[in-house]
């Protein structure tokens, strides 16, 4: 029997015609296996093996052209991609200035903006322009992916907030909110909060960057415990394509999801992913 599957978080690269300032050797994060994923990469590489049944990727943001992201997206749409897209815009300009930003990046594969807040630039989703740019992207029907730390207490009731203000939203936190083995317990508390709020979601994925010791059970009680905080169908499952390739292939990325002993599992690799992010 197949098992269907929709990926919600990928990256596709043209080192010839895009910045990826994160990509170049010299560049942080300096990870000893970026070499790895130091080339191009399109959709006809999210290779799987029967009885893995591929349904769909959406992109997320890669650093194309930070200064204007539309590139990236029409650059996308140029290679014959399928799927939908999640664009950059900084959450925390001035109001005027986050609609002009949103304007620019009218695309048939724009289904919403990533911001990433992790570390000093946490500081930012403070800001108090943050809960007009959420009401804009609601009214637009586009999603919010936020990437921090859900052991930091602050940005984790920051979000809270945003998501009590403006319930219309969906909000999707990156990478299992950056968990780490050191951070577990204030993970663990943080993400119980989360319970309240419906239109908080959680990807799980980028474990070579939060774990890179490939731990199948380090994994497997991660999602668990999203699971259990958020209801099965607040949890998705995802690959972090090219970047899972420092550990695994893709194939085997989610292999090991289907090998997992988890609840539900048609709704974390492909029911939850595909309702949030496909358009017909």
């Amino acid at each position: 029997m197949s098992q269907r599957l929709f990926d919600p978080h990928v990256h596709l690269f043209d080192l010839s015609r895009g910045d990826y300032h994160w990509l170049r050797r010299k560049g942080a994060p300096f990870w000893p296996q970026k070499q790895a994923i130091t080339r191009n990469f399109k959709q006809q590489d999210l290779h799987l093996k029967e009885p893995l049944q591929h349904c769909g990727a959406v992109h997320i943001e890669a650093g194309f052209d930070n200064a204007e992201p539309a590139r990236e997206l029409q650059w996308l749409a140029a290679t014959g991609f399928t799927g939908a897209a999640i664009s950059h815009a900084a959450i925390d300009l001035a109001p005027a200035a986050f609609a002009e930003a949103l304007a620019k990046l009218k695309h048939p594969l724009l289904r919403g903006i990533r911001d990433i807040t992790e570390g000093a630039d946490g500081a930012r989703l403070l800001n108090p322009h943050c809960i007009d740019n959420a009401a804009l992207l609601a009214e637009q029907g586009l999603i919010f992916e936020a990437q921090f730390t859900l052991a930091d207490n602050q940005l984790c009731k920051r979000l809270i907030d945003l998501a009590t203000a403006v319930p219309t939203i969906n909000i999707v936190i990156n990478h299992c909110g950056l968990v780490s083995v050191d951070g577990w317990s204030l993970w663990q508390d943080n993400l119980a909060l989360l319970r309240r709020c419906d239109n908080i979601l959680i990807k799980c994925s980028g474990w070579e960057m939060l774990y890179p010791h490939k731990s199948v059970q380090w994994q497997q009680q991660v999602i668990r415990c999203c699971i259990n905080a958020l209801g099965a169908e607040r949890v998705m499952l995802a690959s972090n394509f090219p970047l899972c390739l420092m550990q695994q292939s893709y194939h085997q990325v989610w292999q090991g999801y289907a090998d997992m002993v988890l609840p539900q599992k048609h709704k974390l690799m492909h029911d939850n992913a595909w309702q949030l992010y496909h358009q017909p």
